[in-house]
């Protein structure tokens, strides 16, 4: 029997908006994808996914997390039952800082026997604490949901945590090449994202070449270095549409690096599935 539940925790920086197993999967289809990241696995047959212009066949003990507003579209080979996971909370747009900045990460059925016990534990730990939260007073009730909220947020870091390093590697941040190239460039896009920025100048200052410094961040950020620049971008200038309602269009496209407004709008709808401008009616702005 499938289990669904959503929790209440979206005052925490993380948390799971949605948490499920043994769900019997129909086929979806999202044209504009999923408006969070979205964990899927699955626990019994196999299924098809069609994402990022691939076919792939999700396996048993196979998962996949797709990055939010990625167009895909998925439907079992047979019965398909999967679990899945879709992450809330303040941070929930920014987890391509943990995850890098890929459309999907895949994770392969030995390494997926984790993830998989952490959802049937997270549901189990769930369905107890209200059998026990029953017999309690409101007082005791609003306490318990509190603490599993919080206990929630931090759980849902470590599976971001594991299953960012199973996709880049730890060792892969102490690489010589990760210290002595991909950082230091990452570090100087961040303190000039609203400055003009140039691959080739970029590379030019790290004495290699542009097809290198991109070959570098595909293997160990996952992304082009111009792909990075936009997603680093529209993620400020998301931030920045709510904290300065007052702030024009061109100002907050200067603020982010776009001396062109309509380019801008452009890319933000490209990056989102939405103008600026209902971006902004959309949290109430």
């Amino acid at each position: 029997m499938p289990i669904f539940f959503k929790p209440s925790a979206s005052d925490f920086s993380l948390s799971a908006d949605s948490i499920g197993n043994r769900w019997l999967q129909e086929p979806v289809v999202r044209k504009k994808g999923f408006p969070l990241y979205h964990w899927m696995q699955t626990e019994r047959g196999k299924g098809q996914l069609l994402i990022d212009g691939q076919t792939l066949l999700l396996k048993e003990g196979e998962g996949i997390l797709i990055a939010p507003h990625v167009p895909h579209a998925y439907h079992g080979n047979g019965t398909w039952y999967t679990s899945f996971l879709t992450f809330g909370g303040k941070i929930s747009e920014d987890l391509y800082k943990i995850c890098a900045v890929s459309p999907y990460l895949f994770v392969s059925a030995p390494d997926g026997v984790w993830f998989q016990k952490w959802i049937d534990t997270v549901i189990a730990s769930h369905f107890q604490a209200n059998q026990n939260r029953s017999a309690g007073s409101e007082t005791d009730l609003q306490q318990h949901s509190e603490m599993d909220d919080a206990a929630l947020s931090v759980q849902c870091f470590a599976f971001l945590t594991r299953l960012s390093q199973l996709h880049t590697g730890l060792s892969q941040t102490e690489h010589p090449l990760y210290l002595q190239y991909v950082r230091p460039a990452m570090q100087e896009i961040e303190r000039h994202l609203s400055d003009p920025l140039d691959v080739d100048e970029l590379a030019e200052s790290l004495h290699i070449t542009p097809q290198y410094l991109t070959r570098l961040f595909q293997r160990f950020v996952g992304s082009s270095v111009r792909s990075y620049i936009t997603v680093l971008r529209i993620s400020r200038a998301k931030e920045l549409l709510i904290s300065r309602p007052y702030t024009t269009l061109d100002g907050i496209a200067a603020l982010c690096g776009y001396r062109d407004v309509s380019y801008f709008i452009s890319v933000f709808r490209q990056q989102t599935g939405t103008t600026p401008k209902q971006f902004r009616k959309l949290y109430g702005v």
